[in-house]
Order: C-alpha cells, then structure tokens, then sequence
C-alpha cells in the first residue's frame, strides 16, 4: 500500500514537471519570435532610411490578417510587420516609435493560454538608425 502511494505521488511530479516544461516552452517560443519579429521590422527600417517618417506611429491590433500588400516599400514592410505580429503570437498588439533618429518597437502578447491568470508579455526594442 505505502509503495502505491510513493508511486503515485512519484507520477504526479512527473506529470507536473512535464506540464511546466511545456508552459515554459511555449512562453520561450513567444518570446523568440516576438524578438525576431522586432528585427526583422528595424532591419527592414535600416535598409529604407529615406522612408523613415512612413514607419513612425505604426500601431498593431486586431486578428490574423493576409498580407494585403503595399504600394511601396515602407508599406509592404508594414504589411509583413502587421500579418507577423497578429498571426504569430496570441492576442499581440504592437508599436512602433521614432524620437530623432532612435526608433523602438514594442510587441505586447497574451500568456493567459499558457498560465492562468497570467498577464501580457512585453518585449521592447530598440536602435538608432542613420
């Protein structure tokens, strides 16, 4: 009987280890493209510097959308911006800020499909361009 209960309560650790091994993944994969999302955008804003104005106040909201495209190349950067953060992370809104010539990015996301009662997640980025 005491073995049966050793080893019950031996494969609940195990089980609960696994379960926060998962959550711990996702919440890392999140975060991983949240980051390759932000420097994917300012390396796209470092090789268009002429068109600096045309990224500035970008806000993101709202569900997965297709990439509509874009009638030049700040735009079409903005559309790959905007279908990256909606559709890749959960419930993401997203910023983007020039002061002079620094700008910063800012990607928010839900963890609450991860953990309960969990808040959002930010990651801010940012660089000078010249």
């Amino acid at each position: 009987m005491i073995a049966v209960l050793v080893l019950s309560v031996g494969v609940l650790g195990a089980a609960s280890l696994q379960l926060n091994a998962i959550r711990y993944s996702a919440s890392a994969d999140h975060a991983t493209r949240a980051t390759l999302i932000a420097r994917d955008v300012l390396d796209r804003i470092r090789a268009n510097p002429s068109a600096l104005g045309s990224y500035a106040a970008a806000s993101v909201t709202g569900a997965c959308s297709p990439n509509l495209g874009g009638v030049n190349v700040a735009a079409q950067d903005m559309a790959d911006f905007t279908q990256a953060v909606t559709c890749q992370l959960p419930s993401a809104t997203a910023s983007i800020v020039i002061a002079g010539g620094r700008v910063t990015v800012s990607i928010s996301w839900s963890e609450a499909r991860i953990m309960a009662n969990a808040g959002d997640t930010t990651l801010v980025v940012s660089s000078v361009i010249r």
